[in-house]
C-alpha cells in the first residue's frame, strides 16, 4: 500500500515539475462588451439578443468595454470593464489581473494577442518584455484566442447575479459589475471549476493552480498605450437588421434585460377571444423546410429571389423579416401560399425535392399533404434498370398535384422514409416511358430554382387524367 502511494505522489511531483517547466501562456483580448450595455436609468443592461451600437443608442444604452486574460487550454478567466469613452492602459488592466487574480498565477512567459491589439498598442510587446513577458500575435488560422473572447463575451452577462446597487450613473454600476466579475473568478478559483466535463481538464486545473505565483509589481501608469478602433465591434457586421425590443425587470433577481419582441399588454385578455386572432405567420418555418429539402442550395435560391444568403438565414432563423416584395418574390419561388381554412402558410407545390434533413423532408410533406392525407409511393420501372443514383417517391396527394421526393442510393435517409412519409405505400411499378418521364423532369427541375415548380406543373398536365378527387395514381 505505501509503495503505491509513493509511486503516486512521486507521479503527481514529476508532473508538477514538467508543468512548471512548460511555458505559462495566457490569453489577452479586449472588445466592445457584446451582451451588457449601461443605461442612466436602469444601469447595467442585459441584452439576450445581440444588438448594433447604433440601434442600443435608441433605447439610451451605451456601450462598454471588455477586457480579458483567460489561461491557455483551461476554463480559468479575468475580466474588467468600463465605458467606451474611458479606456484604460493595457499594462494597467495586465498588471491589476495578475496582481489580484489569483488563478492567473501571476504573469505568464507568453502573452498571445492579436494583430489588432497589436497594431493598437505598437509599444506593448517592449513593455512587457521589461518583465518576462513575451508577447506574440496569433496567426489567421489561431483558433483558440477568438474562442477565449467568444467565451468571455457569452459569460459576461450572467455577472450580475443581484440587483447592482441603486445607483444608475455610470460610476457606480461599472465598480459594481467589475466587482462581480472579479467575485467570479475568485468563486471559480475557490471552487476549483468543478463540475467541468472532463477528468483530464479537471486534472489539469489542479496542476495549474499548483504553480507558484509569479506576481509582478504593481504600477499604474495612467496613460493610455493604445488606440481604440472599429475592430473592437467586429461582431456587428454579422447581425441581422434590428428589430423591436423592451425593456424587461427580472423579478427574481431584479435585473434589467433589453428583450427583442414586442411587450405583451398588461390587460388581462378575456377568453372568449383568444382566439379571435388565432392566425400565425409560419412562413419562416414553412420557407426554412423547404431550402432544407430543395436540389438547390440556399445561396442560389437566395440569388434567384434577389437576396442575399444572409438575409434568407436571417429570415428562416427568425431574426429578422424580409422587404415586403422580397418576402413575396421568395414564396413566389417557394410556392408558399396562405391557406385560410387552416390560418397559415403551407408549401403549396407541386414540388421535387430532395431527402436531406429528416425533420424537414417530414414538415413538408405534413405541409403539402395537408396532414398526411396521401399514399406516397417509391416508383420502380417493370422493365429495365433504374436510376443508378436516386431513388423516386411520388407523393400521391388526394385531389392536388403530386410531388416527388429524390433519395440518395444508399443514404440512411431513405431507409427511414416510410417513417417519415406518413401512410407510405411501398413500392409500385410503373412503365419504362413514365419512369423515365419521371427521372427526366426531376434533372430539368433541379437545374435552377426558377425551373422546380414550372417543370413539376407541366409534369402535372402530361398527366392530368391520373389525378382528380382521389389520390393520384402513376402509370
Amino acid at each position: 500500500m505505501q509503495q503505491v502511494e509513493r509511486y503516486w505522489a512521486g507521479l503527481k511531483l514529476r508532473m508538477n515539475r514538467q508543468a512548471m517547466r512548460s511555458p505559462r501562456e495566457h490569453h489577452f483580448y479586449v472588445a466592445i462588451a457584446k451582451f451588457l450595455f449601461h443605461h442612466p436609468e436602469h444601469g447595467i443592461v442585459s441584452v439576450r439578443d445581440p444588438i448594433k451600437i447604433n440601434d442600443a443608442e435608441k433605447y439610451g444604452l451605451s456601450p462598454l468595454i471588455l477586457y480579458g486574460l483567460t489561461v491557455a487550454g483551461l476554463p480559468i478567466r479575468w475580466m474588467t470593464f468600463t465605458p467606451v469613452d474611458q479606456p484604460r492602459a493595457f499594462q494597467d488592466v495586465l498588471l491589476e489581473a495578475w496582481c489580484n487574480a489569483k488563478g492567473l498565477r501571476g504573469r505568464p512567459d507568453i502573452l498571445l494577442i492579436n494583430r489588432h491589439l497589436a497594431a493598437a498598442s505598437p509599444e506593448l510587446v517592449s513593455e512587457m518584455a521589461k518583465i518576462g513577458v513575451q508577447v506574440e500575435v496569433a496567426g489567421a488560422k489561431e483558433k483558440s484566442l477568438p474562442g477565449s473572447l467568444r467565451s468571455a463575451q457569452d459569460s459576461s452577462r450572467w455577472l450580475l447575479r443581484k440587483h447592482a446597487g441603486k445607483d444608475p450613473s455610470i460610476t457606480g454600476p461599472i465598480q459594481d459589475l467589475c466587482q462581480y466579475a472579479q467575485y467570479d473568478h475568485d468563486f471559480r478559483v475557490r471552487d476549483g471549476h468543478k463540475g467541468v466535463n472532463s477528468r483530464e481538464v479537471e486534472n489539469r486545473i489542479q496542476q495549474w493552480l499548483a504553480l507558484p505565483a509569479q506576481v509582478p509589481e504593481q504600477t499604474v501608469t495612467g496613460v493610455l498605450d493604445w488606440e481604440p478602433g472599429p475592430w473592437m465591434s467586429s461582431w456587428e457586421s454579422s447581425l441581422p437588421p434590428d428589430q423591436p425590443r423592451y425593456f424587461n425587470i427580472d423579478g427574481f433577481d431584479g435585473r434589467t434585460w433589453l428583450l427583442t419582441g414586442e411587450k405583451e399588454p398588461e390587460e388581462i385578455i378575456e377568453e372568449d377571444d383568444f382566439w379571435a386572432d388565432s392566425d400565425y405567420d409560419n412562413a419562416a418555418e414553412i420557407t426554412k423546410n423547404l431550402v432544407a429539402c430543395w436540389p438547390n442550395s440556399p445561396a442560389v435560391i437566395a440569388k434567384c429571389a434577389g437576396i442575399t444568403l444572409r438575409e434568407l438565414q436571417w429570415f428562416t432563423s427568425g431574426k429578422a423579416p424580409l422587404d415586403r416584395h422580397a418576402r413575396f418574390d421568395l414564396e413566389d419561388l417557394l410556392g408558399i401560399e396562405y391557406d385560410e381554412s387552416m390560418g397559415s402558410y403551407v408549401g403549396a407545390g407541386p414540388y421535387v425535392l430532395v431527402a436531406h434533413k429528416p425533420q424537414a423532408i417530414k414538415e413538408v410533406y405534413v405541409s403539402i399533404s395537408k396532414g398526411g392525407d396521401a399514399r406516397p409511393c417509391e416508383i420502380v420501372p417493370r422493365q429495365g434498370t433504374a436510376d443508378p443514383s436516386w431513388r423516386y417517391v411520388l407523393i400521391n396527394t388526394y385531389g392536388e398535384p403530386p410531388s416527388i421526393v429524390m433519395t440518395p442510393r444508399g443514404a440512411k435517409i431513405t431507409e427511414r422514409l416510410p417513417d417519415l412519409l406518413m401512410n407510405y405505400a411501398g413500392i409500385t411499378h410503373v412503365s419504362p416511358e413514365f419512369y423515365r418521364d419521371v427521372v427526366s423532369t426531376c434533372a430539368q427541375a433541379c437545374r435552377e430554382p426558377a425551373a422546380n415548380i414550372r417543370e413539376m406543373k407541366d409534369f402535372v398536365k402530361r398527366y392530368e387524367a391520373h389525378w382528380a378527387d382521389c389520390a393520384w395514381q402513376p402509370e
